[in-house]
């Protein structure tokens, strides 16, 4: 099976929408080596070339060209037209890539699944709201309405297709890297104990609210300490600063972004990690969290609701005074308590998440479109 996966970002700074990409194509090409040949389409938009994973002749990154904000290249859809996939797999919307696989699927009718990643919600749906309005009215509307099924990755956006008035659904959550643990882990004595917060810098992700939540707790916990890492998106950084020297904020740690083994240090370095998001689709930061043994705190704006029944974290309202009282009970806690409910956690990862298990579903559903789509030839005949 030809199978071609098309990202308008394969940049780090793109987060779990690009880690996740890589890691699908990774994990397809796995399941049938002999059989699956899977190719990766992306556009590079960061500055600085920071690769976690090995380029191939499978592999292929663009340049966006003059205008990053809507990244264009003749050769990225030349490039379809060579590889002649038998199914597509669209990473995120609103951009490029859903023009030219609209205009490969006028020649040549192959099957695709779009992954909004989030796009089509609520919240990311007012962010340059007329430009999107004019894009679905002439692009987008199509792009979605031809393609064999959407693929959420989770209930809730699932939902959220279904208010849209989507019909054609599957929900595949997105898979992580299981990071090998030692089991003889020993929980170690430091001078300071780490609240992380991983993810873009950006007013979507609750930073604001994190901090004037830490403005109330920073004296009654001397021996904590909140470290705030991230891609600076839109220079929202800056305000980050000016909130930190507002509040009179004491022990917060700005750190630049970071990709492979030293954000695995990162993660082994944390205590708890916090993710206070509006609007999230998935969070792959918070899986990746679990998967080490850390207890998460995030929102009920998320679709980890189930971190409340696993006991791996608390998954609360997006409300300064609950954001405190939950910080109160993590920092009160016994650190073998937290590595209890971290264990906890780790164990839900291996068993619903592992690139594995995702990579099989995945194989299958295009299966199954592939099928579907030789049974209606049958029927035209």
């Amino acid at each position: 099976m030809k199978i071609l996966i098309l990202s308008s970002n394969l940049s780090n700074e793109a987060g779990g929408y690009a880690e996740s990409s890589f890691l699908l194509r990774e994990k397809l090409e796995e399941v049938k080596k002999k059989h699956n040949k899977v190719y990766l389409l992306g556009f590079w938009k960061s500055k600085h070339l920071m690769l976690n994973y090995k380029l191939s002749d499978k592999i292929n990154i663009f340049l966006p060209g003059f205008i990053k904000k809507f990244p264009i290249s003749f050769l990225y859809l030349k490039k379809i037209f060579m590889i002649k996939p038998e199914i597509i797999d669209i990473q995120g919307i609103w951009s490029s890539t859903s023009i030219f696989n609209l205009m490969y699927h006028f020649f040549s009718k192959t099957p695709y699944i779009v992954t909004p990643r989030g796009m089509l919600e609520k919240w990311a749906l007012k962010q340059s709201y007329i430009k999107k309005k004019f894009f679905y009215f002439f692009i987008e509307k199509f792009h979605l309405n031809f393609a064999s099924y959407l693929r959420a990755t989770s209930d809730l956006e699932a939902r959220r297709f279904k208010d849209l008035g989507f019909k054609k659904i599957i929900t595949i959550p997105n898979s992580i890297k299981i990071p090998k643990i030692k089991s003889n882990y020993k929980i170690k004595n430091k001078k300071k104990k780490r609240l992380l917060f991983l993810s873009r810098l950006h007013p979507k992700k609750g930073i604001s609210e994190l901090l004037h939540s830490w403005k109330y707790i920073q004296e009654k916990y001397s021996d904590w300490e909140l470290l705030i890492c991230g891609y600076d998106e839109d220079n929202y950084k800056k305000e980050i600063i000016e909130i930190i020297k507002r509040l009179k904020l004491k022990r917060v740690i700005l750190k630049e972004f970071v990709t492979g083994k030293n954000k695995d240090k990162l993660y082994k370095s944390s205590d708890i990690f916090i993710l206070l998001s509006h609007s999230e689709n998935f969070g792959l930061a918070i899986a990746e969290a679990l998967s080490f043994c850390i207890p998460v705190i995030t929102t009920k704006n998320t679709p980890w609701i189930k971190i409340n029944k696993y006991n791996c974290g608390w998954c609360i309202d997006l409300k300064i005074n609950k954001v405190v009282n939950t910080l109160h009970k993590a920092f009160e806690l016994h650190s073998k308590q937290r590595r209890v409910m971290g264990q906890n956690g780790r164990k839900w990862m291996i068993k619903d998440f592992s690139d594995q298990i995702i990579g099989l579903k995945m194989h299958n559903v295009y299966k199954k479109i592939l099928r579907e789509k030789t049974l209606s030839k049958k029927k035209f005949k």
